[in-house]
């Protein structure tokens, strides 16, 4: 649930309850004036009735006054005067009624009478419809003007903190672009915007720092590389070495040659990500993997491995180099880790290759597996760079890549 939905949520309910209990608290008030009012009406009769006793010396006549209802009863004794809510029958009606009522004792010569003043209480019945038809077309405005305001002001007011965020996800860490906020004259959001600015600056000059130590290393790595391999070339063909010397020269040979590839996997990145290959034409890829299955076959072969081939005429725009490295470690990787008399296949069609192998039932990570050395398997006839080379290739030339696994079948799609 978005931020301004739920506030929105908690703002409505707020103003219910409080227009709620406002409207009862008002209808109350209401009520009680109202009642206040009949009790000062009450009273005025009362005053008019004992000032027509003291002038004529007798009980008026309830037709001598207007609709209020006026009753008199002989009393033993004088009662002190109260106030109650009744409920009475109108005059010529079987409906009952709701009064209010004052009962006080008169004396009119010796005797003493209880006089009953009502006055009806029917207009707070319309008072009562007219103040909750009231509170609930109000609480309904408060929830439509609510509703406008969440969607039109509010949907406004997060505009920037949403176009932070579409920067934020198209800004990749290896890109030389610059990343630039939206301006808001909101405090928050521009604390957050320069708060992101400095981090992203930080994290760009780290990885270029980093980036710049990796592509240094490399090259000042190929030489001495070079100068080992050639030494351990001349020892390996020295006479007369013992069976121990030749196999630590193998050994220190296997590593040496590790460490060359390492440096080279290395450097291609860093070729890749310095814009190195820039340059691309269109490339027939169906005749492409054909001259990369003449190439390979020969290795299939020694391992047994079937190859099938399922080939329609397809392009891609991309760099011609980039797409001969994409290829020969898309298929080196597939007859690598393929098993003993398995199967490779390879289907092409406009916008798609696929690529499927056999292979052992261990599932590679889908988050990790394309990370600089990551191994699914730990082993080491590799050095983990080289999905990694393949997903920055394809990067660079606007591939999307995927991998899926069904029990111990392997299979990378590419789309374009």
């Amino acid at each position: 649930m978005k931020l301004f939905s739920k506030y929105n949520r908690i703002n409505l309910f707020v103003m219910a309850i409080i227009f709620l209990l406002s409207g009862l608290g008002y209808f109350f008030l209401v009520r009680f004036v109202l009642i206040h009012e009949l009790d000062e009406a009450l009273d005025d009769y009362k005053t008019r009735i004992e000032l027509h006793v003291k002038k004529q010396g007798t009980l008026p006549v309830s037709s001598d006054l207007d609709d209020t209802y006026i009753a008199f009863s002989k009393a033993t004794k004088k009662h002190h005067k109260h106030f109650s809510l009744v409920d009475l029958q109108r005059v010529n009606e079987n409906k009952i009624h709701k009064y209010r009522q004052l009962i006080y004792s008169q004396q009119v010569g010796d005797a003493y009478y209880d006089v009953t003043i009502a006055k009806e209480l029917e207009g707070t019945k319309l008072l009562t419809k007219t103040i909750a038809m009231a509170t609930l077309l109000l609480l309904l405005l408060v929830i439509i003007a609510s509703s406008l305001l969440n969607v039109f002001i509010l949907r406004k007011l997060w505009k920037p903190f949403y176009k932070t965020l579409q920067q934020l996800r198209q800004f990749k860490l290896g890109n030389d672009e610059s990343v630039h906020f939206p301006f808001t004259d909101i405090e928050e959001f521009q604390l957050l915007n320069e708060n992101l600015s400095a981090t992203i600056q930080q994290a760009k000059h780290e990885y270029q720092t980093l980036k710049e130590f990796t592509e240094n290393a490399s090259h000042e790595m190929q030489t001495p590389v070079a100068i080992v391999r050639s030494k351990l070339d001349l020892l390996i063909q020295q006479e007369h070495l013992t069976e121990d010397q030749s196999e630590i020269i193998r050994s220190a040979y296997t590593g040496i040659k590790r460490l060359y590839k390492l440096n080279q996997s290395l450097l291609l990145l860093a070729k890749i990500e310095n814009k190195q290959y820039e340059d691309r034409v269109e490339i027939d890829l169906k005749n492409k993997i054909k001259e990369k299955k003449e190439q390979l076959q020969e290795i299939w072969n020694e391992n047994h491995i079937k190859v099938e081939t399922n080939l329609e005429a397809a392009s891609i725009h991309a760099n011609e180099s980039l797409m001969d490295i994409l290829l020969n470690n898309l298929f080196s990787n597939a007859g690598r880790h393929n098993i003993e008399g398995g199967y490779i296949s390879i289907h092409v069609q406009q916008g798609q290759l696929t690529i499927t192998n056999s292979g052992s039932a261990i599932v590679l990570d889908a988050d990790k597996m394309f990370r600089r050395f990551y191994k699914g398997v730990q082993s080491n006839k590799n050095n983990g760079l080289g999905l990694s080379i393949i997903k920055q290739i394809c990067d660079e030339s606007g591939i999307h890549i995927s991998y899926k696994q069904e029990k111990q079948q392997h299979s990378f799609v590419l789309s374009w």
